[in-house]
């Protein structure tokens, strides 16, 4: 469990960063605000497999018991949800910045596709978590897997405000930008309290 755990979360690292980097360039080139956003959420994703190394590696070091594995992994799953949390938080209230006060975006066909490659490799993230976990079941894949196939969608939906800001209008970026917070929001919540019960009653 413990090796192979240390080789996914710096996998994750490794493809998060790189996700982020790529966002980030896209969106900073084209104004867009939900791609930026995005791309806010894979920097939180590349902390959050952080998080998960570091756990990983405190239980190959430790050999600790089953019980005191499991907390240890319920509490990275609590502070990865936690970081999640406070991204959507930046998101909704960057999207609402954006929707009082729209800036142009440069919509552009090569970073459109960018952003779909991006997508589609987190969909392969999702997929390695999901063969790990059935190896060796852990919260800490559990919550990997939820967020890869959440940044999935939230990538489509990133993709249709780049779309759709050039049909409709400026402010259709911050609306966007808004949806994916409030997505992110949601999901990160339901795994802060499902962990923090864990821990409180264990």
């Amino acid at each position: 469990m413990g090796k192979r755990g240390v080789k996914i979360a710096a996998f994750g690292i490794l493809c998060n960063f790189f996700l982020f980097l790529v966002k980030l360039y896209v969106g900073i080139s084209s104004n867009s605000l939900a791609v930026y956003c995005d791309s806010v959420n894979n920097l939180g994703d590349t902390f959050s497999c952080l998080i998960a190394l570091f756990g990983f590696i405190f239980i190959l070091k430790s050999n600790s018991g089953t019980r005191k594995n499991k907390r240890v992994q319920a509490l990275c799953s609590f502070v990865i949800g936690s970081i999640v949390a406070v991204t959507g938080a930046y998101c909704v209230y960057t999207g609402l910045e954006r929707f009082i006060y729209p800036v142009l975006v440069s919509y552009s066909f090569k970073y459109a596709i960018l952003i779909v490659l991006t997508a589609f490799v987190k969909l392969v993230m999702g997929m390695v978590y999901i063969i790990s976990n059935r190896r060796s079941p852990s919260p800490v894949y559990k919550a990997l897997i939820l967020d890869s196939f959440l940044d999935f969608g939230i990538t489509v939906t990133a993709v249709m405000g780049f779309f759709l800001v050039q049909k409709i209008n400026y402010a259709a970026d911050g609306i966007f930008g808004i949806i994916i917070g409030i997505i992110i929001l949601i999901n990160s919540a339901k795994s802060v309290f499902e962990q923090a019960k864990f821990l409180i009653n264990d």
